[in-house]
């Protein structure tokens, strides 16, 4: 039996009023995490129908529009001409919409459509069906593509005749492989194709093939929008992130799955009973007036992984660096010198640092570019060494990469698939004082520490009277506009009047609650004033 049978596994589900945190935790090590925002709801996964605006062969690209603020961007490598008419009923139907546009087009074009350039046919003003793969980053706009996928449970579809299916590439054991591709070739139609997720190894066949009813409705209905409505229009929403965690991340080893919101856990339940019956007993309430995160000291880790130094237990360390380019990581051996060998000295803190590293690739988002500066060896197999352990780490790794060997200049290069801003610009916005050289919590997380703040004296015993938060003007408006509901909750459920005052002398991070009782007046101070370096 392997020592991972031993390993406990715990989901936590944080329901803030404009924020669902979830976190994934093994031994109680926070090892994964994800934070969506009501006002900032990812787009990953959503269909439309979209308006191509401008085609630019010099870029290889065409920006369409979705209906969001910015337009996206499609790469004519993401481009499939089936797209610009995905409900015809058939070929005929397909081809007369593809060149009712112009119609000399159709003599240019040669009779093999696999042989068809983008810029060929793309042009302005067609309504075309597009998949954001990539969320808005930056400056940029969300990426999409007219490959189409739909994920289940245990199967994704690809809707195209032309697309091939597959079996996921984390599913190794090539007898699994075999018998996964026999099921393939049973469901497998002239319409559809399937590919089977790594949730799928080790499941009956009738397992895997429950999802196909459930997929094809969905597509059914899908397309009936497309005919129906006009363009942009969202055609499918993928951005549930309760039902996208359970399908695409729970796993029938998680040991608990612990919720601080009745309503939610209620919905979580529903969802896990119909993806995942087994985890339906798994389910507790945490009941406390205390944040959740705080609890199971999941918050004080959530804030070393935003730090730019992370301590190995040996005594090296590891530096994050990221930039809009590229990710610099750098392994130093810090205070571990060894005893005798340095070579091995150096060896035993690179593979520590390996599986740092991919831990926190994992927990920060970190995607595009990285490269790596190991410490320096001399030996070719102590490199080789080091290769293959960041590729046994990046194993469980949910997102797709790709690595380099060690270079002569000691530096590993790999690049992670990019799908969503990292842990750190979710949690940090740029500093008003020093405009963006050092960053500053978000107001989200400012209104979490108040929140907690005003519970710890609205609690007390005798009951106090005259609360009042002294904050930044900024914060102020931020809780006035967006976070109002949440402050009425605490001035009904306590019956104390809570007035928020603002003052310009405050670092926006910095906050007071002042507050009497019957015996005096008293102030609880919260803020950064002690480590602030501005």
């Amino acid at each position: 039996m392997s020592d991972n049978h031993f390993i406990k596994r715990q989901v936590l589900v944080n329901i803030e009023e404009s924020e669902i945190r979830v976190a994934f935790l093994e031994d109680d090590q926070l090892f994964d995490l994800f934070i969506e925002r009501a006002d900032d709801v990812s787009l990953v996964g959503n269909l439309y129908k979209g308006i191509v605006e401008d085609v630019v062969p010099g870029l290889k690209a065409a920006f369409i529009d979705i209906g969001q603020e910015r337009r996206a961007f499609l790469h004519f490598n993401d481009f499939s001409p089936v797209s610009l008419n995905p409900a015809a009923r058939n070929k005929k139907g397909f081809f007369k919409r593809l060149f009712s546009f112009d119609n000399d087009k159709k003599e240019k074009l040669p009779p093999d459509l696999r042989q068809v350039k983008p810029e060929q046919i793309l042009q302005k003003g067609q309504t075309i069906f597009v998949q954001v793969i990539k969320d808005e980053i930056g400056r940029k706009g969300p990426r999409v593509t007219s490959n189409i996928s739909i994920p289940g449970r245990h199967l994704v579809l690809l809707p195209y005749s032309s697309q091939r299916g597959g079996v996921s590439r984390k599913i190794e054991n090539e007898r699994e492989r075999q018998r996964l591709r026999r099921i393939l070739g049973e469901i497998r139609t002239a319409k559809h194709s399937f590919i089977i997720r790594t949730a799928g190894k080790g499941m009956s066949d009738e397992a895997i093939k429950s999802d196909i009813g459930h997929l094809k409705n969905v597509w059914t209905k899908i397309l009936r929008k497309y005919r129906q409505k006009g363009a942009p229009f969202l055609l499918y929403n993928d951005h549930d992130i309760l039902y996208r965690i359970v399908r695409d991340l729970f796993s029938e080893d998680i040991d608990e799955i612990i919720v601080d919101n009745a309503t939610t856990l209620k919905k979580i339940r529903r969802i896990v009973k119909q993806l995942i019956p087994p985890l339906s007993d798994r389910f507790t309430l945490f009941n406390q007036t205390s944040n959740i995160f705080h609890h199971y000291n999941v918050e004080k880790q959530i804030r070393r992984a935003c730090e730019r130094r992370v301590w190995l237990k040996s005594g090296g360390y590891v530096i994050f660096d990221e930039t809009e380019a590229l990710t610099a990581i750098d392994v130093n051996s810090g205070r571990y010198v060894g005893k005798r060998d340095q070579e091995k000295t150096v060896l035993k803190t690179n593979l520590e640092a390996c599986r740092v590293i991919t831990q926190q690739l994992r927990l920060r988002d970190i995607g595009g570019i990285i490269v790596i500066d190991f410490i320096d060896m001399k030996d070719y197999e102590n490199q080789k060494a080091v290769e293959r352990e960041i590729q046994k780490q990046l194993k469980s790794d949910r997102a797709r990469f790709t690595v380099l060997p060690i270079s002569e200049f000691g530096l590993l290069q790999l690049t992670r698939k990019r799908v969503r801003e990292s842990l750190r610009h979710q949690m940090f916005s740029k500093c008003p004082y020093c405009n963006g050289s050092g960053r500053v919590l978000s107001p989200h997380q400012i209104w979490l520490q108040i929140k907690y703040a005003l519970l710890e004296v609205l609690q007390k015993r005798p009951s106090p009277n005259n609360v009042k938060v002294k904050l930044h003007p900024r914060i102020k408006k931020f809780i006035q506009e967006k976070l109002q509901s949440g402050l009425k909750q605490l001035t009904k459920k306590y019956k104390r009047t809570i007035n928020l005052v603002s003052s310009e002398e405050f670092h926006v991070e910095d906050f007071q609650v002042h507050y009497t009782t019957s015996r005096r007046k008293e102030v609880l101070a919260r803020g950064i004033k002690n480590n602030r370096k501005h």
